[in-house]
């Protein structure tokens, strides 16, 4: 029994449900245009009938390129070239084509139809492995990566003394190939059960682990939770805005129904009376964001944007190109 049963908005939840189980992201993906890499298509010809975990897509015209994957029965996917880009199907078709939720619905049902036109096989992958989690592997992985300097983090104008800061040194790690890795932690046991990996022109998540948030180190007498985005902003405003009650924290893009939970909750526990900021991206999807949070949250929430777009290291780096800044000691209000 669906857990919505005895609520008014049962079908309604009834029905999304069955868009992010039913509808093949990568054939609704092919359909607006995005093609297999070279990998996957190699893939599908080679092995049509085999599965595989994760499945890369690229549009040739907007080259936006996702990783689509199978977790606990949902598709889902998230872009390499935007952190905000991510989610399941229904997230998909709402930032490409700019439509309510109303309109989403309307063109996903036309995909559960059996006499729906169909996307030549060889454009996707017909057959997608579920998503396993494995969280002593992803823990692995991360408490193998080194802690220490960031070259990718120096060329993202973040400051030496930033990641030395101990709200940040023990936050971040470094793996073999230089990605840094910022992790997502339990917050009832403090584990690390997934980490988000950044270097220059790659952005992923740890393969079979869990979104939560980042967190950087917390003190009894913080009195300020600044919420952004992505990790580096965090890192970046920090540095314009150097403030030591200030406790950071990083959805890494994109909301789900239990990272909002996870997040509410961890403004929650802040103390009466802290400063709440959203620090989200300057953009539509910043702003969207900015006003889940605010429906969700118990408490005041103020909202703080960017000058530029699209977020605080854009911000920060236009003044690093321009040479004519320093740290700025308040927040603008």
């Amino acid at each position: 029994m669906s857990p919505y049963s005895n609520c008014p908005f049962a079908d309604v939840a009834d029905e999304l449900d069955r868009f992010k189980r039913d509808i093949n992201l990568t054939e609704l993906a092919a359909s607006y245009g995005y093609r297999l890499v070279e990998r996957e298509r190699s893939a599908a010809g080679r092995w049509r009938g085999s599965t595989t975990a994760s499945v890369s897509m690229r549009h040739p015209t907007t080259d936006d390129k996702v990783v689509i994957r199978l977790d606990r029965g949902h598709w889902t996917y998230f872009s390499v070239r935007d952190d905000s880009d991510n989610g399941t199907v229904i997230d998909f078709v709402q930032r490409r084509r700019v439509a309510g939720l109303g309109g989403v619905r309307k063109e996903l049902r036309t995909w559960l139809r059996e006499d729906r036109p169909r996307v030549p096989v060889q454009l996707y992958r017909s057959n997608v492995r579920a998503q396993a989690r494995d969280q002593r592997a992803v823990t692995a992985a991360f408490e193998s990566a080194r802690a220490g300097h960031s070259r990718y983090l120096a060329e993202r104008a973040i400051a030496a003394s930033v990641e030395r800061d101990p709200r940040f040194r023990s936050r971040f790690r470094v793996d073999a190939r230089g990605n840094v890795l910022f992790p997502h932690c339990d917050p009832s046991t403090g584990e690390v059960v997934g980490f988000e990996a950044k270097n220059r022109g790659y952005t992923a998540f740890a393969t079979g682990g869990r979104r939560t948030f980042w967190m950087s180190e917390s003190r009894r007498d913080d009195d300020r939770l600044v919420i952004v985005e992505g990790s580096i902003d965090a890192l970046s405003y920090h540095q314009l805005f150097p403030y030591s009650g200030a406790r950071y924290l990083s959805t890494g893009g994109a909301l789900g129904s239990e990272q909002l939970t996870l997040v509410v909750a961890a403004m929650s526990a802040m103390p009466a009376g802290a400063d709440l900021v959203s620090a989200m991206d300057a953009d539509p999807g910043g702003d969207k964001l900015h006003e889940q949070l605010v429906a969700a949250a118990s408490r005041p929430l103020r909202r703080h944007r960017a000058p530029v777009p699209k977020d605080w290291n854009d911000y920060l780096r236009s003044l690093e190109r321009t040479r004519a800044h320093g740290a700025e000691s308040r927040l603008v209000r």
